[in-house]
């Protein structure tokens, strides 16, 4: 890749990490009101019928997306650009057939959906997302348009908006039923609606950029190339985006059967229905959200590494793979480490902070987060290391490697929901296993199949020391002066602040931040040239390059 690419890469990331975030913080927000409205046992209606949509959802969100992105980065790679435009229409077709025919299935059948999940109050919440699925597929198509273009400013846009709908109309939505009278099934759909709403306005901002992007991105004087047949398209299409919508698929199937088999299990010891679904909700409302917030907020990474991969693999350009996957590992671990360290050691007080007013399951959650927490790194691994491998063309592994980690957590969980001195602390524990099987099988299938070599000094072991040491600095008052002030929200904020500082002070110090990760930032060769000078980041030599990468294309290590 490059230093043009690697620029264009870190860019694209820096576009979706904000987009990102403050849609996963305006999701936190919607919650946060939305539980006083409807109660701790009432959203689990809620999160039932998302669960199911998000399993649909998953189909629009990374399969069939990532694998137009990717037809569509290899087209403007090899030169083949007036390719794209039948490329996007046969997608096109696809996308909306998909999303019309589950928006149907969904609609018709939903009590029947509900029944199935042994949550019936669920049915009028089901009903109200399945418009979204099809708005949904239309959402897909555009982004995946301009992702292959590498273009993220319009999916950035659409996400901030489709979050920023789901708020206002899904509040007020939930507002007007309680006002009305409706019981929590009532309310719990009303607010559901609001993410419809929320879908309905990001197709609309999206049309609008397609309409006027429509000459970049189609209109491409590449001589005179032939258009791929429409079979051929479709044949590429279902090749690469089947096994990368099944394994994106698995995981969200696990997150649905969490709903019945986490209450069925507490209810086989010995716990009332309510009190089962509580304690469910309390993990999956409370503590879940927190776990994914990281994740999701690395997420950008998987998905700007995936177009620059597959154009990097198209022009048989194994530098340019090398240096773009240890360019995106660097910046995960560099957020996942202490992320993951900081929600682990302050689990309570974040909660409290988040949450007031729910001091009974705050209590529950806080633990289970803490146990949870170590589980994001690997699952911000995973993602990356899955974009790779599809990148790559091997697209049945990541496959493989979800089924194998979907079965460790469905067995584990079954088995350690019924201990009684576990219960339900084994949900947080099954989802460790999972991830670190997942992880491990995905790194020895890079092994033989991609041209890419972990530095673990610099890119795991620097930032793990920095994120140790940082945590410490923060906890370490927090401690001392909650026992005077208790849990004080200004405590808890000043202990987060400093952590953050200390980190990023620790980052530099023990270098374990490289030139490429701020080169991308906003005025960041001006970042670079300071910090340059103040002797944070090291000037690189020729000698230094070539010992970064010296790997032949499709000789891969790590």
């Amino acid at each position: 890749m490059s230093d043009r690419g690697e620029k264009k890469f870190i860019r694209g990331v820096m576009i979706l990490t904000p987009a990102t975030l403050l849609a996963k913080i305006i999701g936190l927000f919607y919650k946060i009101p939305l539980l006083h409205i409807v109660g701790v046992e009432g959203m689990a209606y809620f999160l039932s019928a998302y669960h199911v949509y998000s399993l649909l959802f998953v189909l629009f969100a990374s399969g069939l997306p990532t694998a137009l992105s990717l037809l569509v980065s290899r087209c403007v790679a090899a030169g083949e650009g007036r390719g794209v435009p039948r490329v996007f229409a046969v997608s096109l077709g696809v996308f909306f057939t998909l999303g019309f025919g589950f928006s149907a299935l969904l609609l018709l059948f939903s009590e029947e959906v509900a029944a199935a999940l042994a949550m019936r109050a669920a049915a009028r919440s089901l009903a109200a997302i399945a418009p979204a699925l099809f708005l949904s597929a239309f959402n897909g198509a555009v982004r995946g348009l301009f992702q292959g273009h590498r273009n993220m400013l319009p999916t950035a846009l659409s996400e901030v908006t489709e979050a920023a709908g789901k708020l206002i109309f899904g509040i007020a939505f939930a507002r007007k039923a309680s006002a009305l009278g409706a019981d929590a099934a009532g309310i719990a759909a009303a607010a559901v609606l609001g993410i419809t709403v929320g879908v309905l306005l990001a197709s609309l901002l999206l049309l609008a950029a397609l309409l006027a992007c429509q000459r970049q991105l189609f209109c491409r004087d590449e001589g005179e190339v032939a258009k791929p047949h429409i079979r051929a398209v479709l044949a590429a299409l279902l090749r690469i985006a089947l096994p990368i919508t099944v394994s994106a698929s698995v995981m969200s199937l696990v997150s649905l059967t969490d709903t019945v088999l986490i209450s069925a299990r507490l209810q086989a010891i010995g716990y009332a229905p309510g009190a089962a679904n509580a304690l469910y909700s309390s993990f999956g409302n409370l503590a879940v959200p927190l776990y994914n917030l990281v994740p999701s907020l690395l997420s950008p990474v998987a998905l700007s590494l995936t177009p620059a991969l597959g154009a990097a693999f198209a022009s048989k350009n194994g530098e340019g793979a090398q240096r773009a996957f240890s360019t995106a590992l660097r910046l995960v671990a560099l957020v996942a480490l202490p992320a993951a360290l900081g929600l682990s050691a302050f689990a309570y007080p974040i909660l409290s902070l988040l949450y007031r007013g729910q001091g009974q399951a705050i209590a529950v959650a806080a633990p289970l987060l803490s146990i949870l927490a170590p589980a994001v790194l690997p699952a911000a691994l995973i993602s990356l290391t899955a974009a790779a491998l599809q990148a790559a063309g091997h697209t049945v592994l990541p496959l493989c490697s979800m089924l194998s980690g979907a079965a460790v957590k469905l067995l584990s969980e079954a088995l350690l929901l019924t201990f009684g001195a576990i219960n339900i602390y084994g949900a947080p524990i099954s989802t460790l296993l999972c991830n670190l099987t997942v992880l491990a099988i995905n790194l020895a299938a890079m092994r033989r199949v991609m041209p890419t070599r972990l530095h673990l000094s610099r890119d795991l072991l620097r930032p793990l020391l920095a994120a140790v040491l940082a945590v410490a600095a923060g906890a370490l008052p927090y401690r001392l002066l909650f026992g005077t002030f208790g849990n004080a929200w200004w405590l808890t904020v000043g202990a987060l602040l400093l952590v953050v500082l200390a980190y990023a002070a620790l980052a530099l110090l023990l270098r374990a931040v490289e030139k490429e990760d701020i080169i991308g930032l906003p005025c960041g060769e001006l970042l670079v040239q300071i910090l340059t000078k103040m002797h944070f980041l090291r000037e690189e030599t020729k000698n230094d390059e070539r010992r970064k990468v010296k790997a032949d294309f499709g000789k891969g290590y790590i």
